[in-house]
């Protein structure tokens, strides 16, 4: 949460203030308005520096302590809505055997399963940059011991002469 400043801590000497209710009490100087907050057991918190507005700051008249609480409260409850991705790569070459493959492709099953992106790569040195049906067929076999459990978000694309790439998903 940003740290708002409160009472005598605000700069701006003008403000535009709104009252506990939502009512708009029209500009005021600040010291003033600090006063008027404290008469009513509330503090007076600046929401809109001048700076920001070219004109008036905007400042609001509320119980600081519970208005703080909320937003805590508030901040903490989009934290958890949030959706991470995590993205973790398998990295092979056109001639791996297929029992790596496979084991390769049970890994990026756990890791999917585990909510995880996996960046796919298969790099290709010297000839075999020059053979793209090989890695081609490195890539199906691997698409094929993922089985229904991934669904393809990019398909394999050529990045460099000697690197492709592909994103694989759980699948809904």
């Amino acid at each position: 949460m940003e740290q708002k400043l409160i009472n005598e801590k605000i700069i701006d000497n003008k403000l535009l203030i709104i009252d506990e209710n939502g009512n708009k009490l029209g500009p005021m100087n600040k010291m003033d308005a600090v006063r008027l907050a404290k008469e009513r057991g509330y503090d007076l918190v600046l929401f809109v520096p001048a700076s920001k507005t070219g004109g008036l700051g905007i400042a609001k008249i509320v119980d600081y302590g519970k208005f703080a609480y909320e937003q805590k409260i508030k901040d903490k409850q989009s934290r958890k809505n949030q959706n991470i991705v995590r993205i973790k790569e398998v990295k092979v070459r056109p001639q791996i055997s297929d029992h790596d493959l496979r084991w390769r492709a049970n890994q990026a099953i756990n890791w999917i399963n585990d909510n995880a992106q996996i960046k796919f790569k298969i790099q290709a040195f010297g000839r075999m940059g020059y053979k793209p049906e090989l890695i081609q067929e490195t890539y199906d076999k691997f698409i094929n011991f993922l089985g229904d459990k991934a669904k393809i978000i990019t398909p394999l694309k050529k990045l460099t002469p000697v690197l492709y790439e592909a994103t694989i998903a759980k699948a809904k």
